[in-house]
């Protein structure tokens, strides 16, 4: 029977179809010409049983894989078995012109190679009917040292898209500052009578040398929508689509000179608002008084402006705050604003005058320099207010002599009556009344004193109460961890918190009082403790012992209340343990 089976296996192999053996490998593509920017998608088709994976390394020179997928598929017709296995490549050429897509092995199976025609790459200017345009422009193209270059980047599509990812611009040439200005912008647009949805996107750039900045190509990768297919109008299908915009280089200067050497400024405009120009607050000598003073700059970033130097009045003291920075935006680019804010004292009162502040700054769209200004401010001080003031010596108490007087008599002795000034009325019998209050008070006290004195000394001798039975349950717990971790020392801390929970009349509690009471087998075990802690035992202790000691104990133990157990821990006179 055994060779009967083994003869059929053999039949069956060798009759089986020759596919089953060998694999036959197909490449085949969506089209053969592409235009710049557009993917390629290839299927790899491979019929039969494959000895390997596929090596797609050949494609790495000519071709980004953009997206890789597969699916197999079985099937037996009439006895005859048949494997297939798709690779779908989705793939984006790396340069234009023809490219071939070369032999792709599954083990020792290959593809035949394809070549693909890639159309030249054009300018990002629309030219006809292009569903997709990647626009990106620069605002000047020469600009100066520090001074603001608006890039404004803008995808127009006329499909739908499912997915879009835009590269960050790479300044290279120049060192340079990049802020993106607020949110992508949406709206529509004509572009060679086709009308477009945009999105833009803007950055505002702040070259810090002289050189040429040169802007890469930026690149697009989106998902693209495929026209709806007449069998199945809702499906949708989406393939990779990728777009560049134009390299930018923009020229910068250096700075013109500066013959007052005051900071480089470059900017479109720049402005000094002042508080106290509107309405001065009311001011007095001692007391503070805070000013305000606001830079407003567009063109150029807050972090580049600088901390304003407010002149002040002699003898004023001045506290200037930390100035506070804010950049904003609008459509010429960044806006960038510092607040200094200047706590004034004054120190004399008077009419005074406050000097002018004037801060230099360059005009990029004149090319000249300019100076904003605030006018000098005339203010009065009002003086201290009159509790302010402290006489630094109490006044002369005199009295003003009296024309024709002899000189003046000395004051009569305490306790003497004028013979001619009027009577002094008599105290009557409110001293007495004060004085009889006063002592009451003092008896008062006194007798609280006494009252809560007693209470102490009856506290100091009376026996705290027995403790709870969630306390006992509390070190009886702690006393199994320490057995069950073998800690010596964790085991006598809860065996006695277990002791004054259980006793709590006894007044001093130890091991040794402890074994004498309970007696064995737990005395043992509580001797061997105490050899463990104090006679360093070569032998590690260990808790199971006593832990089963203790636990005995208790089962011999019918309830006891405290007060049968408190002769044993109070020995009498000349006892022993």
């Amino acid at each position: 029977m055994v060779k009967q089976i083994t003869a059929l296996l053999i039949l069956l192999l060798f009759g089986a179809p020759f596919s089953l053996w060998a694999a036959q490998v197909a490449a085949v593509a969506d089209r053969t010409h592409l235009g710049a920017g557009e993917s390629l998608r290839l299927d790899l088709r491979v019929t039969g049983s494959i000895d390997g994976d596929p090596d797609l390394k050949p494609l790495e020179p000519g071709w980004e894989i953009l997206n890789r997928s597969q699916s197999s598929q079985m099937q037996i017709i009439n006895g005859d078995f048949s494997r297939t296995l798709v690779l779908r490549l989705s793939l984006m050429p790396r340069r234009s012109g023809t490219l071939e897509i070369p032999a792709i092995c599954f083990g020792a199976d290959c593809s035949a190679p394809l070549p693909i025609e890639v159309g030249q790459e054009t300018s990002t200017a629309p030219t006809g009917s292009d569903p997709l345009i990647l626009e990106a422009e620069a605002q000047p193209r020469q600009a100066l040292v520090g001074s603001q270059v608006l890039l404004t980047v803008r995808l127009l599509h006329r499909v739908d898209l499912a997915q879009a990812t835009l590269s960050e611009p790479q300044p290279q040439g120049v060192e340079t500052e990049i802020q993106q200005l607020g949110k992508d912008r949406s709206f529509e647009t004509r572009r060679n009578g086709y009308l477009y949805q945009a999105i833009e996107r803007r950055y505002a750039l702040f070259p810090q040398r002289a050189g040429v900045l040169h802007l890469p190509k930026l690149q697009l990768d989106a998902q693209v929508a495929d026209a709806p297919s007449g069998l199945d109008p809702f499906g949708r299908s989406f393939h990779p689509m990728r777009r560049y915009s134009d390299p930018l280089d923009i020229r910068v200067e250096p700075p013109p000179a500066n013959p007052d050497h005051s900071p480089w400024l470059p900017a479109r405009d720049l402005t000094l608002a002042d508080d106290w120009q509107q309405q001065v607050p009311p001011l007095r000598v001692g007391e503070p008084a805070t000013r305000t003073v606001v830079v407003r700059a567009p063109g150029l970033a807050a972090a580049r402006l600088p901390e304003l130097k407010i002149p002040v009045p002699e003898g004023w003291k001045a506290y200037p705050d930390q100035p506070a920075r804010q950049d904003e935006s609008d459509a010429s680019g960044v806006i960038g604003s510092l607040q200094q804010k200047l706590a004034l004292v004054p120190t004399r009162p008077g009419p005074v005058e406050l000097p002018a502040v004037d801060l230099d700054w360059y005009d990029v769209t004149s090319g000249l320099w300019r100076r904003a200004h605030l006018d000098p401010l005339r203010v009065t001080v009002a003086p201290a207010a009159a509790g302010d003031a402290t006489p630094l010596s109490p006044p002369a108490m005199t009295a003003a002599p009296v024309a024709g007087a002899g000189p003046a008599a000395a004051p009569p002795p305490p306790g003497s009556v004028s013979a001619t000034g009027p009577a002094q009325p008599s105290a009557g019998f409110w001293p007495w009344v004060s004085l009889f209050l006063g002592l009451g008070w003092l008896l008062t006290l006194t007798l609280f004193w006494r009252q809560r004195r007693r209470r102490q000394l009856e506290a100091t001798n009376d026996p705290p109460r027995p403790s709870a039975s969630g306390r006992e349950k509390d070190a009886l717990q702690a006393l199994w961890r320490a057995t069950d971790c073998n800690d010596p020392k964790a085991a006598r801390e809860a065996l006695l918190a277990w002791s004054r929970c259980r006793w709590p009349r006894a007044g001093h509690h130890d091991l040794e009082r402890l074994g004498n009471y309970c007696g064995e087998p737990l005395a043992g075990e509580l001797a061997a403790l105490g050899r463990a802690l104090y006679a360093g035992s070569e032998s590690p202790w260990r808790g199971t012992g006593l832990a089963e000691g203790v636990r005995s104990w208790l089962k011999q133990q019918a309830s006891p209340s405290p007060e049968e157990a408190l002769p044993s821990l109070y020995p009498a006179a000349g006892q022993e343990y």
